[in-house]
């Protein structure tokens, strides 16, 4: 089935917040949705003679060239004529491509654009890139709902929806419910990308004074440790909680404006029905994080006490070695996998170099005019990055297996998770039995961490925007993430300090605002792919790849067709915290 392209305009409303990425990932949406689709089918004849790489290039030679909206406007203008006067259906087909290419091509240097900015934050040039074409996106998207109606309203509409779109797009566009965005809209999504502008300048070279000295707070920070590198925080903390929290608090008030300026109740709702397309409610989602409460916290203030994470090995790992233990992995699957891994590795489509100036997440982005998925990683230079970079390769994995064909964030982030999950059973090529072992260790206890802290996250955001703008403050932000890290078992007893403003520390807030209740929903559905690897070796990984064709649109359809449970299925909670609990705590 192919997906719908109307639905796509309104999850584009923060397709440039989703290219940034977040702590450890962020999958795009875009609307390569039916390209990927048409471009799987092309292929499919060729399989066995692997991709086609004749227009590729190594990622080092792409070139940026700031985009020009205006084409893809003179693109749209050919179109109503064509539609007025009587030309064919193929001819005005291919006229539509030409709009696509011209969509797809800002696509490709707004992502490129992103990327290097995020690999030297300091960059002037690239920062005011990305934030141009941050502001101008918001344009290219209004040009393409313009583009859609003028082709819902045209004698030809119904032959297009046969032959062009998708079935439903006459009366998506053309039936008295058009999505066009307002100038309205536009206005208040060009003030979120001034916004998240600022949000990446304040914290792009962040400083700090220290004994009279003012100094890089992140290269101060990495030499310090005990009560000096608590001192340090606190500098930082004071000196930025309140102006982020300022500029959180206006983001807020923005987005609700623009949900509202959509017909969205708030923005909550918006986020779920259409920027993440979720097939479960805002509803469903608090009696699940309520159940995380109930049922895993337990385990993790279990785990927290025995101090697990002291038992763990945090051993040094260099750039290439970490690519050649995923490359011994990735090579171990074999098939797409392995396929997958060594077209990243050919055209040098990754970025996995501890460096200072980079930006503190890491994603995976592609590239549409070479068909090409790129993975950013910002490391810690030890053995945890393996989990980060197999995280972030599998959602690469997807991206080139599908040709970035869209699907939901819940979706993508199955195979992400599956992709750590598995591998672990890979590395035997790379790694000691031993450290594969202490490898599982730190994945399971990530796993217990990620329900726990990111369903604190969630609860966060459900809160903040069930209020009134008006009414938020520093002072109350603060109290609040000292609270849900009380309420959720991790506030240690003593940091009060830090864990009342480290809420600015989480990307999401500022850039992807309801995207971390996919993290736990997501992690179940790992998890059941890492249990049928354990049970049968192999099993896990064939399941993965059944379902990574993607047949369906929405996470929960995908896993009932793949023959996994949902993740809101009565019992599962339970299951999940007996199991963690026997692998954790014996």
């Amino acid at each position: 089935m192919r997906k719908r392209r109307g639905t796509a305009l309104l999850s584009l409303l923060l397709a440039a917040l989703l290219l940034c990425g977040c702590v450890r990932d962020a999958q795009p949406l875009s609307w390569t949705l039916y390209r990927g689709k048409q471009l799987i089918e092309a292929a499919a004849p060729a399989r066995s003679t692997g991709r086609d790489e004749g227009e590729m290039l190594p990622f080092g030679q792409m070139e940026y060239v700031r985009p020009d909206p205006e084409a893809l406007h003179q693109a749209i203008a050919e179109v109503e004529p064509a539609l007025e006067g009587g030309k064919n259906v193929r001819a005005v087909m291919t006229l539509l491509d030409r709009c696509y290419d011209e969509y797809y091509h800002f696509y490709t240097m707004y992502n490129l654009a992103n990327i290097r900015a995020c690999q030297d934050m300091t960059d002037p040039y690239y920062a005011q890139e990305y934030a141009w074409c941050d502001e101008n996106f918001s344009l290219v998207r209004q040009l393409m709902e313009q583009l859609y109606a003028l082709c819902a309203h045209s004698d030809m509409a119904g032959t297009l929806e046969r032959r062009y779109f998708w079935e439903g797009f006459t009366q998506d566009y053309g039936g008295g419910t058009e999505q066009t965005l307002s100038d309205e809209s536009v206005a208040l999504m060009q003030r979120q990308s001034a916004l998240l502008a600022q949000y990446r300048a304040l914290t792009a070279s962040p400083t700090i004074e220290l004994d009279g000295q003012e100094l890089d707070y992140n290269s101060a920070l990495a030499g310090l440790s005990g009560w000096a590198r608590d001192q340090a925080e606190r500098a930082y903390y004071k000196k930025y909680n309140g102006p982020l929290s300022e500029l959180y608090i206006e983001l807020v008030k923005v987005r609700q404006e623009l949900a509202r300026s959509l017909g969205f109740e708030d923005y909550r709702q918006m986020q779920y029905r259409y920027t993440f397309e979720r097939d479960y409610s805002p509803e469903e989602a608090e009696v699940y994080l309520a159940g995380i409460r109930e049922h895993l916290v337990p385990v993790y203030r279990a785990a927290m006490a025995r101090d697990l994470y002291a038992t763990l090995r945090y051993d040094e790992l260099s750039d290439s070695r970490l690519h050649e233990i995923l490359g011994s992995g990735a090579r171990a699957v074999g098939g797409q996998v392995a396929e997958a891994f060594d077209f990243m590795s050919r055209y040098g489509l990754y970025d996995i170099q501890v460096d200072d100036r980079k930006a503190p997440m890491s994603f995976q982005t592609y590239l549409t005019d070479y068909e090409a998925p790129f993975v950013f990683l910002d490391p810690y230079g030890d053995m945890e990055d393996v989990l980060g970079y197999s995280h972030e390769f599998g959602h690469y994995v997807d991206a080139y297996v599908n040709y970035d064909a869209y699907e939901t964030i819940d979706a993508s982030e199955c195979f992400s998770q599956g992709m750590e999950l598995l591998l672990l059973s890979y590395y035997g090529g790379a790694l000691s039995p031993e450290e594969t072992a202490d490898l599982e260790r730190m994945k399971l206890l990530d796993v217990l961490d990620t329900f726990v802290q990111q369903a604190s996250f969630a609860e966060f955001e459900e809160t903040v925007y069930s209020m009134d703008p008006e009414q938020l403050s520093a002072e109350f932000l603060n109290d609040l993430s000292l609270q849900v890290a009380v309420d959720y078992g991790y506030y240690d007893g003593y940091s009060e300090f830090y864990y009342s403003m480290s809420w600015t520390d989480i990307v999401h807030f500022f850039e992807m605002p309801f995207y971390v209740i996919t993290y736990p929903v997501a992690n179940d559905a790992a998890m059941q792919l890492y249990w049928l690897e354990r049970q049968e070796p192999g099993a896990g990984v064939e399941k993965y790849l059944e379902l990574l064709p993607r047949g369906q649109d929405g996470m929960l359809a995908m896993l009932d067709a793949g023959g996994l449970e949902s993740p809101f299925a009565p019992g599962r909670l339970e299951k999940l915290a007996e199991d963690l609990s026997a692998r954790l705590l014996g």
